[in-house]
């Protein structure tokens, strides 16, 4: 359950702010000048890709009209596959954006740069991000498919207006919002700032100095793999397309997975970052392998590996140099049948598929009076209580005087059972087992009437305020066996 009482507003919110001010990062290291983007494109093709990717790092709003996920994996003859779509849109304040692009200019950062940085916030300037930051985040559709059954729903997040506020889904088919005001208080103001003071000078402890000595040199091995990965990559320009009347240009970058991991330049690189890690953890024992010996391990890996790709394509606009959409697709398939001596040994392939696609737009040009907020919400606290779940999880349909017999699996979890009544109508619950389970009651909302656990030998007793279908749910945290019985009165 998720309580998001007033108590852990100001965390939650300063990682939800941290996420947002760093978010551009990744894409710094995108449009390094000679970057990884460019390998086998023009210097005018290059130049185009790398200012986009500057033009989307320095945005201070935009929408995503859409966007999709998809992940399959299969192991040992089971399968999980999830895929999701939906909205979002984004618009900071210029304290917050102004905070971001000095954050991303810093060439090496290091403690006392973070101290400088850091000095430039207080409470007051974590209020003003609060009250003038827009986010929307929303989930259209995500559906959750694994050996264990399908899940499916929606949901989302939106904060304006210091508000934040949570849409989530019940087991009875609807979703129902959730807001908390996120206006500080004085004491809160102080908190912020004693906690800021803290944190500064905390980076100026000579362990925090070494600590980013060792991140410094890990880095620089990271580069040299980087550096090796870099010479597998081929970006191309492909036919221009239309996308609501406007001019793009196509590009799409390959990682052929097989050549990297045969490049014999490889090993050494890998090598070099993995007993430098080692080293600087005194409870790891030193690294028993040499260069010769993993250069044959990435060999057999290779074998094995009967697929390998990674390809991501960008649409650029020819008229204005804003990157539009971004997609990404990979596919990793390891085939253990090659080695395999015994009837024992595994044969199944090892099947990884993904792919993700992003549009872009209203850069610099988002309005937030159209982002409307819910008329009616719960408050955050009631969050403890709501019941979250989809009606693909409901078991089964119980009956008033039925006994019914249920298993949770090995790791334990919740078992959810719909409970249709009428107005008025009085009902008794009760659960038998030789584990210690949680019995609970919800309303036709998803929202707690009551629980209790079984070690108590107690039934649980409610009547029924409106008519609709009421949920019971049987939870545990390792396999159980139990029985449960709804009788009337």
């Amino acid at each position: 359950m998720i309580r998001l009482d007033h108590s852990v507003t100001t965390p939650v919110v300063a990682l939800v702010l941290a996420v947002v001010l760093l978010a551009a990062a990744p894409l710094a290291a995108f449009a390094q000048d000679g970057g990884p983007l460019c390998q086998g494109l023009s210097v005018a093709d290059c130049r185009r890709l790398e200012n986009a990717f500057l033009a989307t790092q320095r945005l201070a709003a935009v929408t995503v009209p859409a966007w999709s996920a998809e992940l399959y994996l299969s192991a040992e003859g089971e399968t999980v596959f999830f895929e999701a779509r939906g909205s979002a849109a984004l618009s900071l304040p210029p304290e917050l954006t102004t905070l971001r692009d000095t954050f991303v200019a810093v060439e090496t950062v290091t403690p006392r740069t973070l101290v400088l940085f850091l000095s430039e916030i207080d409470g007051a300037t974590v209020q003003t991000m609060l009250s003038e930051t827009l986010l929307a985040f929303v989930v259209d559709e995500a559906e959750l498919e694994t050996p264990d059954g399908l899940a499916a729903g929606s949901a989302a997040v939106l904060l304006k207006d210091a508000t934040l506020y949570l849409n989530l889904p019940s087991p009875a088919g609807e979703t129902t919002w959730f807001g908390q005001s996120l206006e500080l208080t004085p004491d809160d103001l102080d908190e912020i700032d004693a906690a800021l003071a803290g944190l500064r000078a905390g980076l100026l402890d000579p362990e925090v100095r070494r600590t980013f000595d060792v991140l410094g040199g890990l880095l620089l091995l990271q580069q040299g793999v980087a550096a090796v990965a870099q010479n597998h990559l081929t970006t191309t320009r492909l036919s221009d397309e239309i996308i609501n009347a406007r001019p793009m240009a196509v590009y799409t970058t390959s990682l052929n997975v097989r050549n990297l991991l045969a490049d014999p330049a490889l090993a050494p690189a890998l090598l070099a970052l993995i007993q430098e890690a080692a080293a600087q953890d005194p409870t790891l024992e030193p690294v028993e392998i040499n260069q010769a010996q993993l250069r044959l391990l990435l060999l057999v890996l290779n074998l094995m590996l009967s697929e390998g790709s990674l390809t991501i394509s960008y649409r650029v606009g020819l008229d204005d140099g804003y990157l539009y959409r971004l997609q990404a697709e990979g596919a990793l398939e390891v085939d253990p049948s090659v080695f395999a001596t015994d009837e024992d040994d595994p044969t199944d392939p090892v099947s990884l598929r993904f792919s993700f696609s992003l549009d872009l737009a209203d850069f610099d040009a988002v309005d937030p009076a159209l982002i409307e907020t819910p008329e009616q919400f719960y408050p955050g606290e009631a969050l403890d209580s709501f019941l979250i779940g989809t009606p693909a999880q409901v078991e089964q349909v119980l009956v008033v005087g039925q006994a019914l017999d249920g298993e949770l699996p090995a790791d334990g979890g919740t078992h959810i059972y719909a409970l249709p009544l009428e107005a008025g109508q009085a009902v008794t619950v009760s659960v038998e087992s030789d584990r210690t389970l949680l019995l609970s009651a919800y309303d036709a909302n998803a929202f707690l009437i009551d629980s209790l656990w079984s070690f108590a030998r107690l039934p649980l007793s409610f009547v029924a305020d409106t008519p609709g279908v009421y949920f019971i749910t049987v939870e545990g945290s390792a396999a159980a066996r139990y029985r449960i019985t709804i009788a009337a009165g």
